[in-house]
């Protein structure tokens, strides 16, 4: 059909520029809303990566530390009998008849000797050096070489003779001089061991005894 009316062409055009008009205005408030749906997603990821990254951890108390806390030193009172070397600085070693500085001296051990000792106790060596037989302070001593470590260990026993007392004896050995008894019976305190004997201070008496009768 042929249009011959001019005001009718003219509002056709301009119905088509309103329809295309409303078009692009679709086009264009549907790009916006999907910018700015971008633009918050992106502004959120933001967020989120940055509060992870600031949060401090904190640990959970429930979970116990490790204990880095190093054990208290122990002093080593073990009877650690063996061979030892003389470390004095000029003179000779003294050996002394019992476990204190001012018993009698019987024999001098020269500086750098060696000498085996048979037993420890507190800071004294029981030494055995020839025919000699005497105590000598541990401080004076080097370990060159430790010798066995006795089976039987320092405490309490009680004498388990049948009917006698139990002679003390000045030397860890069987048929040495006797230098005191200890009644059926009585509870000693052995204070260091030597092989199968025990040395004891008893009253005005000290010496050795025999684990054979102790128990």
């Amino acid at each position: 059909m042929k249009i011959k009316d001019k005001n009718t062409v003219v509002l056709i055009i301009s119905a088509a520029l309103i329809v295309l008009a409303v078009i692009i205005a679709v086009i264009a408030s549907v790009a916006e809303k999907s910018r700015i749906e971008n633009n918050n997603t992106t502004e959120q990821s933001t967020i989120s990566t940055t509060h992870e990254a600031t949060t401090p951890i904190v640990p959970d108390s429930t979970q116990k530390a490790p204990d880095t806390t190093a054990p208290s030193p122990v002093a080593d009172s073990s009877n650690v009998p063996g061979i030892y070397t003389v470390n004095t600085k000029d003179d000779p070693l003294g050996v002394r008849t019992s476990p204190k500085q001012d018993a009698q001296k019987v024999y001098e051990l020269p500086k750098g000797s060696d000498t085996e000792v048979l037993a420890t106790y507190d800071k004294w060596a029981y030494i055995k050096k020839d025919s000699i037989n005497g105590w000598v302070k541990l401080d004076y001593l080097t370990l060159k070489e430790k010798g066995e470590t006795p089976k039987h260990s320092p405490g309490k026993y009680t004498i388990g003779t049948q009917n006698d007392p139990l002679g003390i004896r000045t030397k860890p050995e069987a048929g040495s001089q006797q230098n005191g008894e200890v009644p059926k019976g009585e509870e000693v305190e052995i204070l260091t061991v030597c092989g199968e004997w025990g040395y004891v201070e008893y009253g005005e008496y000290s010496g050795w005894l025999s684990f054979q009768y102790l128990k």
